[in-house]
């Protein structure tokens, strides 16, 4: 009898085994609420490089996001393209509610969210700034899932030091959808063989570990009320590291997200739609520059068209990122991530404002600046003009060249795991050359003769 009672007690024990082994294969809660049950059922996991050196805080990343928006309820109303930077925080498994679990097919999957947005951009249609944050009752879910195996080595980085040995790559995202700031169609007229390397490029997307896609909603704050999303963007990716940042020489198409299945409705406060994600644009990517700088740029910019000539006031902010910092080296190399200078122009037909090109390829606004105040500093940069009428782009860099004074440290970004320099400081900087403009169908409209820039600390 007690023989056969020992058996039992053996039968059970196993069976108690076997059902806290599936549970954790299948990212289910363990069923003790002891925490010390947690690592036996880490341990029953098959081992993962890409998961098993997670930890319990949640990544935070610098995010650049640019998506094209239509405001207001009709879906084929003016879409405009917003740059949007600023932090995301990104918990995931192990932390507690985020599984992770093993597929039919072998590979291992995680649990992840987007939470504490805290981006922001320029609308020219809404002339303000626009926040762009989570939506307190409708979460941004999502997940991470290995590929099938490859010799792929996995990217290292330690995001807790300010300066990084290998400096950040503000490659943007590729799209599946058609962008004026999409380069692959310039460049290809004029070398063919560029949209063909930029395919091989892409296939390095193929061999990457693993596949990244979250359900995004956000709670948009604009001068006109609040908007949200009820429908979520399937926003995906193909990633190489945890969180997947974008540094100097990451391949083409990697570490990049790109929104799918738009447009999608933007609802306002009453529930009814009022503005659109609209499809030409939606994409996204994590940067870990040196140290950022937020300045305020005023001056002029002289434009033509046949005959007429004129100069036009402009101004307001812009973000520029380093991959150093004051006193750290000589110079740095820098890149225009966001600009929003707004005029008037009789030539344009009312308000106008100059953004930075976004590109997915090499249309990227970078130079070196030198940090000693009679030293001198190029930098290439692209832009777009948004008119009353249309969107004007110019197809080649305008050179750039001045001097920067006074910049120095003033504080820094900190949230959680990310703590980045912030710079402010003072410069003189004018544009050489003339450049064509040219609008959404290719059509050449005013010409930009010059531009005339002065930087100072944001106000």
């Amino acid at each position: 009898m007690k023989k056969n009672m020992f058996v039992l007690l053996l039968c059970g024990c196993a069976f108690a085994a076997m059902v806290a082994q599936q549970a954790a294969a299948q990212g289910g809660p363990i069923a003790s609420g002891d925490p010390s049950a947690a690592p036996a059922a880490l341990r029953a996991m098959p081992p993962s490089a890409l998961f098993d050196r997670l930890g319990q805080e949640p990544d935070v990343v610098y995010l650049i996001a640019n998506s094209s928006v239509v405001f207001g309820p009709d879906p084929h109303g003016r879409s405009e393209e917003i740059t949007f930077l600023g932090p995301v925080t990104v918990p995931k498994w192990p932390m507690k509610g985020y599984g992770r679990r093993v597929l039919p097919d072998g590979r291992q999957q995680i649990d992840i969210e987007l939470t504490q947005s805290e981006l922001t951009g320029e609308s020219y249609i809404l002339k303000s700034p626009i926040m762009l944050a989570e939506h307190p009752d409708l979460r941004s879910l999502g997940t991470i899932t290995e590929r099938p195996k490859s010799n792929v080595v996995l990217a290292k980085y330690d995001v807790s030091k300010d300066k990084n040995p290998k400096a950040p790559s503000s490659d943007a995202m590729s799209s599946d959808a058609p962008s004026a700031k999409d380069a692959r169609s310039t460049d290809s007229a004029k070398n063919p063989d560029s949209l063909k390397n930029a395919d091989k490029k892409d296939d390095a997307a193929e061999e990457v570990p693993a596949d990244f896609v979250v359900e995004r909603k956000v709670l948009m704050t604009t001068a006109k009320g609040i908007l949200y999303n009820e429908t979520a963007v399937p926003v995906r990716g193909r990633i190489n590291s945890i969180p997947p940042i974008r540094f100097e020489g990451t391949p083409t198409g990697v570490n990049t997200f790109r929104g799918m299945e738009i447009p999608v409705a933007l609802l306002d406060q009453d529930g009814a739609v009022n503005g659109w994600f609209y499809s030409k644009s939606h994409m996204a990517y994590a940067v870990l520059p040196a140290a950022i700088e937020r300045s305020y740029v005023k001056g002029t910019v002289q434009l033509r068209s046949g005959d007429k000539v004129e100069t036009v006031e402009i101004g307001g902010p812009s973000e520029i990122h380093h991959q150093a910092t004051p006193g750290s080296s000589p110079q740095t190399t820098m890149e225009v991530m966001m600009l929003a200078l707004r005029g008037h122009s009789e030539l344009l037909g009312g308000d106008i404002m100059f953004t930075e090109t976004f590109s997915d390829r090499d249309h990227f606004s970078r130079g070196k600046i030198n940090w000693q105040a009679n030293g001198d500093s190029k930098f290439d940069l692209f832009v777009d003009v948004y008119t009353p009428s249309s969107k004007l782009t110019t197809h080649d860099p305008l050179s750039v060249a001045g001097q920067f004074s006074d910049c120095k440290v003033t504080g820094k970004l900190e949230k959680g795991k990310l703590s980045l320099p912030m710079l402010s400081g003072k410069g003189h900087f004018t544009t050489t050359g003339t450049q064509t403009l040219f609008d959404e169908a290719e059509k050449p409209g005013v010409e930009l003769v010059k531009m005339d820039l002065q930087l100072a600390e944001r106000i």
